[in-house]
């Protein structure tokens, strides 16, 4: 990575900390919450519940309608499309519903967004792996910058190139009398 490639990085992770900072999840201060006598592992478990909880479920609404929409336009059934809409805008909802209590998830919310839209722009496809899980055949994730999936793409692309067009009838001119 460059640091011309870092750079925006820092700057959104900078904008995520003074979200934290300047609105802190529920009614108090960080200055109180950290006075507060309360086990750590209490705490610990509701800035988990207030920031992980709406990261987790906007990253699998990102991640489930990114892959309901390239497995229907690969031509897949209805039977698993609609499933995965399904929980797609399940997992939204629930991401919403965690930030009607304030300002205070919007960072954890933003930050699964931005992840999963990362992760899913390096995702590319998945291929079968030749293993079996419980009689069930596993499927390997092919990522972009993989040099084997990109050998795999430039011969996919050529093969495309060099297929003759399609054998459409071709019309032909009219007898001219």
């Amino acid at each position: 990575m460059t640091n011309k490639s870092i750079i925006p990085i820092l700057v959104a992770l900078a904008v995520l900390a003074v979200l934290v900072v300047c609105f802190p999840p529920g009614n108090f201060s960080w200055h109180r919450f950290f006075l507060d006598p309360a086990p750590l592992g209490r705490k610990a478990g509701f800035l988990l519940k207030v920031y992980a909880l709406p990261a987790g479920l906007s990253f699998m609404a990102v991640l489930l309608f990114q892959v309901q929409m390239r497995l229907s336009l690969a031509g897949a059934p209805t039977a698993v499309i609609f499933p995965l809409a399904v929980l797609g805008a399940t997992s939204m909802l629930g991401a919403f519903r965690t930030m009607v209590a304030g300002v205070g998830g919007v960072p954890g919310y933003a930050l699964g967004m931005a992840s999963a839209y990362t992760v899913m722009s390096r995702f590319y496809g998945l291929k079968p792996s030749g293993r079996t899980l419980f009689g069930q055949p596993m499927l390997r994730i092919l990522w972009r910058g993989d040099p084997e999936v990109a050998r795999e793409i430039k011969m996919s692309m050529m093969r495309r190139h060099l297929q003759p067009p399609s054998s459409a009838p071709k019309a032909e001119p009219a007898p001219v009398s």
